[in-house]
């Protein structure tokens, strides 16, 4: 993939990820910018770990399929 198509596919993940939060949000407490930053956080905490062990895990079996 080249520069801009990265850049695309990163604004496309940001804008989902407002999205949700914004509808989160709006069913707890709609005027508060705190209650979106700590959902926000919450969200991406819940999306980023099983990225992060997925990764671990796929280095792990590149580790030990090159050592044989």
């Amino acid at each position: 993939m080249r520069g801009l198509e990265w850049i695309i596919a990163v604004v496309l993940v940001f804008i989902g990820l407002h999205c949700l939060t914004v509808s989160a949000v709006w069913m707890f407490n709609p005027e508060s910018i705190r209650q979106y930053f700590i959902t926000l956080f919450r969200i991406c905490l819940w999306t980023g770990i099983p990225v992060i062990i997925a990764v671990i895990i796929c280095l792990f079996i590149k580790k030990y399929n090159t050592s044989k």
